[in-house]
C-alpha cells in the first residue's frame, strides 16, 4: 500500500517538473522570436537595408529554352526609339532613363506592351541603328548592359568611309553572310568598281537557319555565288521608295518583288526588313530575315523532291511510261507553266545492268519521252532539253543490290 503511494507521488513531481520545463522553453521562443522582429525593424528604420540584387543575363543554352520578353531599341546619336513588350514597369522606367542618359538633349521615343504573367522571363534587347565610333558602341553596349539584361548589338559606325562590304564586315549582326561572300570568293568581283548598289542582307539568324546540305540534295551543283548575287540589286534604293508590287532585277538575273503587309512591314520577295538605310560609299543595305532562294533553285528543287519520293517509271528495258507517273509528270507541267524562269534540262539515267552503249541510248530515249509529255501538258518547247547520260552518273557507285540499281534509274531535273 505504501507502495503504491510513493510511486503516485513520483510521477506527480516528474509531471510538474516537464510543465515547468515546456513553460520555461516556451518563453524562450517568444522572446527571441520579439528579438529577431526588433531587428528588422531597426534594420529597415535605420534605412541601411541591403542592396537589391541586379538581374543576372541569362546563359544562351538557357535562354534558348525560354519564351523571352523582346524589347527592340532603335539608337542614333540624335534620337532613340523603345518598343516591344515589358515585363515591368520598373524595367520601362529604367529603359528610359538609361535612354535619356545617353542622349541627354536627344529624342525618346517609347511604345511598350506589358506582358503580363512573365515576371521571371528572360529578357532580351536588340540594339539597332548607328554610332559615331566604337567608343560610343561601347557607352551605349555598357549602358543597356548594366540593366541586367541580354543584349544582340546590331549597331552599324556612321559616316566612315567603308563600302558596302565592309559596312556588312564590320555590322556584328551579318558576320555570317559576310562569310559566305568571302568563302563565294565575290567580295571584291561581285561589285563592278565606279557602280552603286542596294544588298538585302540576310541576318545572322536567317543564314543559320539555312540548310546547304538540304539544298544541295535536291539541286545539282548550287553555286554560293548565285544565290548571293539574287541579293544584290544595281542602283541604289531607300527604304522608303521600296512600293507594293515594285519589282528589282537583281545581279544574278532574276528579279526580287516588294510587297507592303498591312502591319506596315515592307518585305522583299517574302523576306521581312528588319533594319533599313545601312550606308556605305557605293551602296545602301536593308537587312532582311531571311536567305532569298533564286526561283530557278527553287523550281529546281520542288521538281526533283517531287520524283525523289515518287519516282518516274517506265516499262522494264523500254521508253514507255508507266501509266502511274502520268499524274507525276502533270504535276511537274503545272509547276512548270507557273513559274516561267528559266530553262529545263530533263535527265535520263540507268544503272549498269546492259551494255553502256545500250543505255545510253535507253536514257536518251526515256528522257524524250518525259519532254514529248511535259509538251503536250502545255510546257513552251523551247524551255526544254533532254539529255541521256545513261550510266555515267551513278547515283549509287558500286551498285551491290536491287536497291541500289532502282535508285539509279531515275529522271532528275536541273533549272538553269
Amino acid at each position: 500500500m505504501a507502495s503504491n503511494k510513493i510511486r503516485v507521488l513520483v510521477v506527480l513531481v516528474l509531471g510538474i517538473i516537464t510543465s515547468i520545463t515546456g513553460l520555461l522553453a516556451w518563453q524562450n521562443y517568444e522572446q527571441t522570436e520579439v528579438s529577431d522582429a526588433s531587428f528588422l525593424d531597426e534594420e529597415i528604420s535605420s534605412g541601411e537595408s541591403v542592396e537589391s540584387i541586379p538581374l543576372v543575363p541569362v546563359e544562351e543554352e538557357t535562354f534558348s529554352q525560354n519564351a523571352p520578353v523582346i524589347i527592340n531599341v532603335s539608337y542614333s546619336p540624335e534620337s532613340i526609339s523603345l518598343s516591344g513588350t515589358v515585363n515591368s514597369e520598373p524595367l520601362a522606367d529604367a529603359l528610359l532613363l538609361a535612354s535619356e542618359q545617353l542622349i541627354p538633349d536627344g529624342d525618346i521615343f517609347k511604345d511598350f506592351e506589358m506582358l503580363v504573367g512573365a515576371e521571371v522571363a528572360v529578357v532580351q534587347l536588340v540594339i539597332s541603328g548607328e554610332v559615331i565610333d566604337e567608343e560610343e558602341r561601347s557607352r551605349v553596349l555598357t549602358k543597356f548592359l548594366s540593366l541586367g539584361v541580354n543584349v544582340t548589338d546590331q549597331l552599324i559606325i556612321r559616316g566612315s568611309n567603308r563600302t558596302v562590304f565592309e559596312v556588312i564586315r564590320d555590322t556584328p549582326e551579318l558576320s555570317q553572310v559576310y562569310d559566305f561572300f568571302e568563302a563565294a570568293g565575290v567580295v571584291e568581283d561581285l561589285l563592278p568598281p565606279g557602280q552603286s548598289f542596294t544588298i538585302f542582307a540576310p541576318s545572322n539568324t536567317a543564314v543559320e537557319g539555312l540548310d546547304i546540305a538540304a539544298l544541295q540534295e535536291f539541286a545539282e551543283l548550287v553555286q554560293l555565288n548565285e544565290i548571293l548575287q539574287f541579293h544584290v540589286v544595281p542602283g541604289i534604293f531607300l527604304y522608303e521608295d521600296l512600293g507594293e508590287g515594285m519589282t528589282l532585277d537583281t545581279v544574278q538575273g532574276e528579279t526580287l518583288t516588294i510587297a507592303q503587309l498591312e502591319d506596315g512591314a515592307t518585305t522583299v520577295s517574302g523576306g521581312h526588313i528588319l533594319t533599313n538605310n545601312i550606308e556605305g560609299t557605293d551602296g545602301i543595305i536593308h537587312i532582311i530575315d531571311t536567305v532569298l532562294i533564286p526561283g530557278t533553285i527553287q523550281t529546281e528543287i520542288e521538281l526533283n523532291q517531287i520524283v525523289y519520293f515518287d519516282p518516274i517509271l517506265f516499262a522494264v528495258g523500254s521508253p514507255y511510261l508507266a501509266d502511274s507517273s502520268q499524274p507525276i509528270l502533270e504535276e511537274i507541267a503545272t509547276i512548270l507553266i507557273n513559274n516561267p524562269e528559266g530553262n529545263l534540262e530533263i535527265q535520263g539515267h540507268t544503272d549498269t545492268d546492259g551494255g553502256e552503249d545500250i543505255n545510253l541510248e535507253l536514257s536518251q530515249a526515256r528522257a524524250d519521252t518525259v519532254r514529248d509529255f511535259l509538251i503536250s501538258e502545255g510546257v513552251e518547247p523551247e524551255r526544254i532539253v533532254a539529255v541521256g547520260y545513261g550510266e555515267t552518273r551513278l547515283k549509287v557507285d558500286p551498285e551491290e543490290t536491287a536497291e541500289d540499281r532502282a535508285a539509279n534509274r531515275r529522271i532528275e531535273f536541273r533549272v538553269n
